[in-house]
């Protein structure tokens, strides 16, 4: 005996005002964590090249891995930055279907967001490869 498949029933205004509601927060929340990821590292990146200029004093590799914490940091970030970049037009594509479901002209643009996980995620790629540099020339000298 073959199972029918159920007709998909759409949910209520009161549900996707709820949904829409939730992505809206979403967005927000993801908006502020952003900053506050971008605000962590260079505060962190900052504090150990602070030091690390300061204190001249050739202790030989424990010198070095030290930075190598950031340089490890900052690819992490943007790996993770620009896959979560990614991942954004899922986001996208569901408010775009809530707001027409609710017959809303506007939708908040969740590009937006995408694009500064992507120009984050480059500017620590860049902040790495500095920071490589960095190490590679002190290393010589």
């Amino acid at each position: 005996m073959a199972i029918a498949n159920p007709v998909p029933s759409f949910p209520d205004k009161d549900i996707l005002l709820k949904q829409y509601e939730l992505q809206l927060d979403l967005y927000k929340q993801y908006l502020e964590l952003v900053l506050k990821f971008n605000i962590f590292y260079y505060a962190v990146t900052g504090a150990i090249l602070s030091f690390y200029f300061t204190n001249t004093s050739d202790v030989g590799l424990p010198r070095y891995l030290l930075l190598c914490f950031p340089v490890l940091l900052s690819f992490g970030f943007a790996v993770f930055f620009v896959w979560a970049a990614s991942l954004v037009r899922f986001s996208r594509y569901e408010v775009i279907n809530i707001a027409r479901a609710l017959g809303l002209q506007v939708f908040p643009e969740m590009r937006v967001l995408a694009m500064l996980l992507r120009l984050s995620g480059a500017l620590y790629a860049v902040v790495a490869l500095g920071l490589l540099a960095i190490i590679c020339r002190t290393a010589r000298h």
